[in-house]
């Protein structure tokens, strides 16, 4: 990992203890998914021709519009069971599966009770900010390194910024999954986790196509993204704290 870790463990233990602080959560983690799907359909027209008609910038798209659903969805099952427990089968994120299985698995959700709105996230500002801050330094970097290529600009913006937001989640789900698995709950990470991991794999790839070395370009702006996460982790146990004195 490039990163530095930044512990989540007391924040996520804090989660797991309160039923709406853990859909509050889940909800944070669909969000951020979700900006990441629309980032990416977003910069697909401005990337160089041949990525932009990818099957593989396109697929990574749609993994991470569905992992945003694969988290909002755990929050309908906390809502209509009144707790965190139920079948371990139906909560895992099938990675491997086809596209027959993902449909079937939207389909079934439609015919689950429903159960009102999804719950506000968890510092839905500061999660924003976070991503926002994190697109505006490598678009800064970007512009600096490749002045005379608006596209590879583009491209250079896609691969740093999906690599440190995968590292970054993988870290996290990781611990998350970790606790979830000491509380027997079956909600499971494992298929995310190995999605996540191959989007990574791929981005250095496709970072081949850039002019400069990639890694070594991570490994500086990664030192930027901790002081980012940091903020961010610091506003997610605020929440949480403020949560539960409120409720009490």
């Amino acid at each position: 990992m490039i990163q530095r870790r930044v512990d989540l463990k007391p924040f996520l233990e804090t989660v797991l203890e309160d039923g709406e602080l853990h859909a509050r959560w889940l909800s944070t983690l669909s969000m951020l998914e979700h900006t990441g799907a629309r980032k990416i359909h977003k910069c697909m027209p401005a990337l160089p021709d041949d990525l932009g008609r990818s099957l593989n910038v396109l697929q990574h798209a749609a993994e991470e519009s569905r992992h945003a659903f694969f988290f909002a969805k755990q929050i309908q099952r906390l809502r209509t069971s009144g707790s965190a427990h139920g079948s371990a089968e139906a909560d895992a994120l099938d990675a491997g599966g086809s596209v027959d299985s993902h449909s079937q698995e939207m389909e079934g959700s439609r015919t689950e009770q429903k159960s009102g709105p999804l719950p506000l996230p968890l510092c839905y500002w500061p999660a924003l900010k976070y991503f926002q801050s994190l697109d505006a330094m490598c678009q800064k970097r970007a512009s600096k390194l490749l002045p005379s290529s608006p596209r590879r600009q583009t491209l250079y913006c896609y691969l740093a910024v999906t690599y440190l937001i995968e590292e970054r989640a993988v870290d996290v789900y990781r611990a998350y999954e970790e606790l979830l698995r000491q509380r027997e709950l079956p909600i499971q990470l494992s298929g995310l986790l190995k999605e996540e991991e191959g989007h990574m794999s791929e981005i250095l790839v496709m970072a081949q196509m850039l002019p400069l070395d990639f890694e070594a370009e991570l490994r500086s702006l990664a030192l930027q993204e901790t002081a980012l996460f940091e903020r961010f982790a610091e506003s997610l146990g605020t929440s949480a704290l403020s949560a539960i004195a409120a409720a009490n």
